[in-house]
């Protein structure tokens, strides 16, 4: 029994370093699915899935390599001593093979599903040890970072399909995704200040309001201008009023300090969560149903 109780723990200590409850945002790279009207094609489905758990292996790659480079950092945090390595229930040597591993496990897969696509996720993989290495360190260059990382994982899946997204979408998830990173560097800030991270001590909540503002304007705006400009965006143009309420509850809830993450703030704050549950299925109504 205390050997099952043992593997158990083990278990239990790596599931929470590779970070399983992070996958969701790997769902980006359904999206170019979405808007290709791909979604009625069952035979896409078999493919979407592997990619998924293809980009997870990589992202969970990122988690573990990442968490080795802030050991000593986070032995002294509050929250994230608790993580496995600082608390000792996973060796720095165990998760540096875990990390390999998953690392080539998510290239030779990609491998087998295209080109372009293991590109895309090599991109991606050594961009995030960038960013785990140095690039977090540096204001703005981190953001972007985490900005760029999004818009990898929606190409990849156009490169999966084999289909073309607008470039007024492209530049859409770029500046939704760069409007979430400055969120979670604000939430960062107003919880811990200046020591939770190195890049912070170049920020102030001055410059992050009127980052989050141009950000939130910028995504309106591209995502407008793909539903005026490309023949399916305009039947979304109603969508358009939805994605502006959703980014401006989202700031409030921010305000109001209800999450960090961003599923944290989604799902800690109704009226933000029904706003993005509209979102989406307002998208899948008018692509998807004849009118």
């Amino acid at each position: 029994m205390r050997g099952v109780q043992t593997i158990s723990r083990k278990v239990d200590a790596y599931l929470d370093l590779i970070r399983v409850e992070q996958w969701y945002k790997n769902l980006m790279i359904a999206v170019p699915a979405v808007f290709s009207l791909k979604l009625v094609d069952l035979r896409i489905y078999p493919l979407l899935a592997v990619g998924f758990l293809t980009l997870s292996a990589a992202a969970s790659s990122v988690y573990a390599f990442n968490d080795i480079a802030d050991l000593q950092r986070d032995k002294l945090h509050p929250r994230k001593r608790e993580r496995p390595l600082p608390s000792g229930r996973i060796s720095v040597r165990e998760a540096a093979a875990l990390s390999a591993a998953l690392a080539v496990l998510s290239l030779a897969t990609a491998y087998f599903l295209g080109r372009s696509f293991v590109l895309c996720v090599a991109a991606y993989i050594c961009l995030s040890f960038a960013y785990s290495l140095a690039l977090k360190h540096v204001a703005v260059v981190d953001v972007t970072a985490i900005a760029l990382n999004y818009l990898l994982r929606v190409v990849s899946g156009a490169f999966l399909l084999e289909v073309e997204v607008s470039p007024w979408l492209v530049t859409g998830i770029f500046f939704l995704a760069l409007f979430l990173a400055l969120s979670k560097r604000k939430a960062e800030y107003r919880l811990s200040g200046a020591r939770a991270r190195e890049s912070l001590r170049e920020y102030n909540i001055q410059w992050l309001d009127q980052a989050l503002s141009m950000t939130t304007a910028m995504t309106i705006v591209t995502y407008a201008v793909y539903c005026a400009e490309v023949p399916l965006g305009r039947r979304l143009i109603p969508t358009v009023p939805v994605m502006a309420f959703f980014l401006l509850r989202y700031t409030l809830a921010l305000e109001k300090g209800v999450g960090e993450h961003p599923h944290e703030v989604i799902v800690n704050d109704k009226p933000t969560l029904l706003s993005a549950i509209m979102l989406i299925a307002s998208v899948l109504l008018l692509a998807y149903v004849p009118w």
